[in-house]
């Protein structure tokens, strides 16, 4: 009997600390989503050109000072997951960043006018919230298929104000014109996210590949069994798992990578109420390559092989996480 009430006691105790732990983690969830989504309106403008576009802006909450922005380009149906994810929500929370959400599709962003549209909603939001913080805070782009070319036309547009960019999938050739990128430009850290089942056009690589040989911080990832949309998603389709949208945002890789980029660019003393901030250079001869077809790593002094073709990363840490995530099993490209 004694044995019993023991036996009893112990699945009691085990159940409330069960279930104070599922109530603490869906009360963190449950607050981190509530919090509200603004939304701005840009209109058009011809002189100068500005494109007309709806944005939505998360900030985190008790976050006196956003010190930069996440821009995110998603297209079509998968917008509504980088809301949901909340890897991303903890990384602005932890870095004092906001996200913004654009809400457009385009080949560029200065012919049409969405590079200053987005920048003008970043200073409707600083006047509608009393946020004056936003209209001089530094971005982290990332975009996804023209998007990515968004985020790719941006930094050539305003290479300053870009922290670090990250390209996802991106389609659609280019011509020459728009493949040069100016010293400042090259100087600012980016992610090249291909999938391995994706056919892409050769350009992207070519972009990549030219900005490596003149030294810039970037990185070429490979996304194991991954197409153009995470499974289960397009333009319409709208079935895409927590698992499945995880593996194909490489969270794994793009969380541990972008947290270094900030650690590295921006000024510990950041304020950009005060006015724009000059983001620190990096230094990319120091730091760790990695082989994008074998997936071999090295400290950039020790490493084997073309440095001029190779990924650049800043620590051995963000470098292991790229082999394990792309290498652990043989992508097909290497087959």
């Amino acid at each position: 009997m004694r044995n019993s009430k023991i036996v009893i006691t112990l699945i009691y105790v085990i159940s409330v600390c069960v279930f104070l732990t599922w109530s603490q983690v869906h009360a963190a969830n449950t607050t981190m989503l509530s919090e509200p989504l603004y939304e701005t309106r840009v209109s058009a403008s011809s002189d100068p050109l500005v494109a007309q576009c709806d944005y939505s802006l998360w900030i985190p909450e008790d976050t006196p000072i956003v010190k930069f922005v996440f821009v995110i380009n998603m297209r079509a149906a998968g917008k509504h997951l980088f809301y949901q994810d909340l890897e991303w929500r903890a990384l602005a929370s932890k870095n004092a960043a906001a996200i913004m959400y654009c809400k457009f599709e385009a080949h560029g962003v200065r012919e049409n006018g969405y590079g200053l549209s987005i920048m003008a909603a970043c200073d409707q939001f600083a006047d509608e919230l009393d946020r004056p913080e936003l209209k001089h805070a530094p971005f982290v782009l990332w975009g996804h298929s023209m998007g990515g070319r968004v985020a790719q036309d941006f930094v050539r547009f305003r290479p300053s104000r870009v922290l670090a960019f990250h390209i996802g999938l991106r389609g659609n050739p280019s011509d020459e014109e728009f493949m040069d990128e100016e010293p400042d430009a090259m100087r600012v850290p980016g992610l090249y996210l291909m999938g391995e089942e994706d056919k892409k056009p050769r350009d992207i690589r070519a972009h990549f590949l030219r900005a490596r040989k003149q030294g810039s911080p970037r990185a070429w990832i490979w996304l194991p069994g991954q197409d153009h949309w995470p499974k289960g998603m397009g333009f319409r389709e709208d079935n895409t798992t927590p698992e499945d949208w995880r593996a194909w945002v490489a969270n794994d890789i793009v969380i541990p990578w972008t947290d270094e980029m900030i650690r590295l660019r921006l000024p510990k003393n950041a304020d950009p109420r005060e006015g724009p901030v000059k983001l620190l250079e990096i230094n990319s001869k120091r730091g760790w390559l990695g082989n994008i077809q074998s997936g071999q790593i090295a400290p950039s002094k020790k490493f084997l092989g073309s440095k001029s073709d190779a990924s650049w990363f800043p620590s051995e840490e963000v470098a292991k996480a790229w082999v394990d995530f792309s290498f652990v099993a043989p992508p097909t490209h290497l087959q």
